[in-house]
């Protein structure tokens, strides 16, 4: 079952949109094979993914998969690193088009198997519910803007409080007494995110850290100055020193530095910790050794605020993509009933057997 493997989001909601790292799991001249899946909401794209992901597992092959931040019932990807295969979704939001048709990507076109007639007949039930989801999505990502620049805030205050070149030296020194020089090759970095609000709430897979790293060590902080000091330094020696990195920020500042950094080959991970992210951790460093506490208390209610009005926020986000999930049922709906699911499984047979043997 996919309830064992590693997870990361490809995608989340974010300020601004949804951010996809879709098109950083691949290289094509690494000789990766890519399975894109099209099609309407309900057509079986989730299903089949999760059957190769599990036909993957059973094998004994690596593999990792992506849940869906929209519907983390669901899935995005499952990707097979050793064998250089993966499948994703390809559709809204996290588009995905061919670079390199039959060379490196295949698309699979689930809409072959559903009825195009019957579903043309439900266009007047059915397009309100798309311009419903798409709506409630982009009110959501609203609400979690607002939220990053609560958050950017308070991280702005604790930084003007915070030892910054302190942490910085700490993250350095930590990656070389961790990480042998390789002197090799500068490392590579993935991004993913180990976190996302959802219409379930606030998720963090904390799991894939612990499956991923035997050794974890985590910065305690509420607001990310210090963390953000310590894991860019930690990433920039890691990737120096001729190792491949996962890079995970938040999803409420995707552009900004790491929230965790991963290096599965060492078995080792920096992570960030807090109310959200709780981590079972080989070692904890707590950000007041790096932070003039009386400077930040000062601070104290501005702090409280900002937290407040983040978790109202959140509360806000999550409540609407739960009814954007429920419009997403209603849309599904229609589509299971104009699909030819027996054609769907055999697809997916034939396509293990091509990839597996």
């Amino acid at each position: 079952m996919t309830d064992n493997i590693p997870m990361y989001f490809l995608g989340a909601n974010a300020p601004g949109g949804f951010v996809s790292h879709f098109a950083d799991v691949y290289d094509v001249t690494e000789g990766w094979r890519v399975y894109i899946i099209k099609g309407g909401p309900g057509t079986g794209k989730s299903s089949l993914m999760r059957r190769v992901a599990e036909a993957a597992a059973d094998r004994g092959e690596a593999v990792w998969v992506s849940p869906c931040s929209s519907d983390p019932d669901s899935l995005d990807a499952a990707v097979m690193p050793n064998m250089r295969v993966c499948l994703m979704d390809g559709t809204a939001p996290h588009v995905v088009e061919p670079q390199y048709p039959g060379m490196c990507e295949v698309i699979i076109n689930l809409g072959d198997h559903y009825d195009i007639d019957m579903l043309a007949l439900s266009a007047d039930r059915l397009y309100p519910k798309c311009i419903d989801n798409a709506a409630l999505h982009a009110r959501a990502s609203r609400y979690i803007t607002a939220a990053g620049q609560m958050m950017a805030d308070s991280m702005k205050l604790a930084a003007a409080c915070t030892d910054m070149s302190g942490a910085a030296a700490y993250g350095a020194k930590l990656a070389r007494r961790m990480l042998p020089d390789k002197a090799g090759r500068a490392g590579r970095e993935q991004m993913r995110f180990l976190s996302a609000v959802t219409p379930r709430g606030f998720m963090f897979l904390s799991g894939t850290v612990t499956a991923t790293c035997p050794t974890i060590k985590a910065v305690e902080d509420e607001y990310g100055a210090v963390s953000e000091a310590m894991l860019s330094a930690f990433r920039l020696v890691a990737l120096e020193r001729g190792y491949d990195i996962i890079n995970c920020r938040s999803p409420f500042m995707p552009n900004g530095a790491p929230e965790h950094v991963l290096v599965p080959e060492a078995g080792v991970a920096l992570c960030t910790c807090n109310r959200r992210m709780p981590l079972d951790v080989t070692r904890l460093i707590r950000s007041e050794r790096f932070t003039d506490t009386e400077a930040l208390r000062r601070h104290k209610q501005r702090l409280s605020f900002n937290r407040r009005a983040v978790d109202q926020l959140i509360e806000a986000a999550v409540d609407t993509l739960a009814a954007a999930k429920l419009t997403h049922d209603q849309m599904e709906h229609f589509y299971i009933e104009a699909m030819d699911f027996d054609a769907v499984n055999r697809r997916t047979d034939a396509l293990i057997q091509r990839i597996f043997g």
